[in-house]
Formats: structure tokens, sequence, C-alpha cells
């Protein structure tokens, strides 16, 4: 199902609370009414939408394949969509788009402080993983980037290339694009490399070592918190 709330960026040191917005698709989709009766009463209160915040719009391709006719989408941010969404009227399923995109909106502002929170942890120990790579018996040249994936796969369970795929643009560093609880992970497995890395001698562990370890505990957690939940 289609997010209430939307964020174009996923870059965190440009993200705000007055970039989410919602759309006039999914105000059609969501409130029972026409895509034409939501869009044409944009345009009819475009001035008083305006007011607010500069009203931005991009256009979609109607076809699945991106062929053929397009359809202007408008961006509505929240403080849009509070003198909007009145607008429809009363309806059951307006009453009820409304009451879940007041709480959409909530939850995304309350990720974004969440992912600010683990960013900024994960940036103050990125230095001591670097120096515990760089300090360990067993790297080899590219033990920074496989440790980093490793740390990726097991914060999400999925590879460091599906997780890439969740930017297009291929911009953005791969923490930035981990969510609040998985970047919480990330941070909290990375805790656990850094001693990993550090011992020497006939202790040092090697990377296949450090993975197995890694997911025994993954799984160990997993299995911990189901039961939390009995």
């Amino acid at each position: 199902m289609t997010p209430l709330v939307l964020f174009d960026s996923l870059d965190l040191s440009k993200a705000s609370n007055e970039n989410f917005y919602t759309t006039t698709e999914i105000i059609a989709q969501r409130s029972d009414n026409s895509y034409k009766v939501v869009s044409d009463l944009v345009r009819k209160y475009r001035f008083e939408l305006e007011k607010i915040a500069p009203l931005n719009s991009f256009f979609k391709k109607l076809n699945v394949n991106d062929v053929g006719r397009s359809r202007k989408i408008y961006k509505l941010n929240e403080q849009q969509t509070l003198f909007f969404i009145p607008l429809l009227g009363n309806t059951p399923a307006v009453v009820q788009f409304k009451f879940d995109l007041a709480a959409a909106f909530v939850a995304m502002k309350n990720e974004l402080q969440a992912r600010k929170i683990e960013r900024a942890t994960e940036k103050v120990t990125t230095r001591s993983l670097t120096d515990a790579v760089h300090d360990w018996d067993n790297k080899s040249k590219h033990s920074y980037i496989h440790i980093r994936n490793l740390l990726v796969k097991v914060a999400t369970g999925e590879s460091h290339t599906y997780v890439k795929n969740r930017d297009p643009s291929n911009k953005k560093s791969m923490v930035d694009l981990l969510t609040s609880d998985e970047l919480e992970e990330y941070n909290y497995m990375k805790s656990l490399v850094i001693p990993m890395l550090s011992k020497s001698g006939e202790k040092a562990m090697d990377y296949h070592d450090i993975k197995e370890k890694l997911e025994f505990l993954t799984t160990k957690k997993v299995h911990t918190d189901q039961s939390r939940d009995f």
C-alpha cells in the first residue's frame, strides 16, 4: 500500500518536517473521490494553497510502462492538507482518511527525528570502526567495505545491493538509506564488531568468524525479542 505521507530526499542532513507531503493521487484514492474532483478542487483553491506554501507538482505516466498520457500530481504539505481535506466534506471515508493522515504525519516526524539521532551516533563511531579495521591483523584491501556491507546485511536482513537499490540515483551513502530501526541495529552491531577486530595475536578473528558470530547474535536476538512478545 502506498504510504500516506511521502518524503523525496533520503539525505538526512537536508531533511525537515516541511518536506513531508501527500499527493492529490493519494487523497483521491483514500477519500473515495475521483482524481478529477480532487485536482479540480486544488485548482479552484490554488490561490489559498499557495498563500500557505508553493504548490509543487509533477507529471506521472498513466501507463505502467511509462508511455502515453500523463497526469499532473499535486503535492500538499501538512499545512496545505489541513486546509484542503475539509473541503472534501465529512463522508466516512474522508473522516477516516483525515485521522489516518494526521497519524502518518506524526509518524513521519518521529521517524525523521529517530533517524537523525541514530545517524549522529553512527557518525561518532565511524572513526572507531575505521581505526579498528586499519589495525586488524586479518585486514585486506577491501576489509572496511566488506565489514560495512556485513553490518548492513545483519541490520536489515537484506544484501547491501538490495539496500543500495532503495536510492535510484545511487548518490546516497548506504547508512542514509536505513530506517531508524535499521540504523539502531546497525549501530548496535558495529559496537560488537569493533572489539572483535581489536583482538590480536592468536585470538584474532577473520572475516568469516566475525560474519558467523554476528549472524548468530542476530538470530539469537530475534528469538529473544519474539519470546518477550508472548
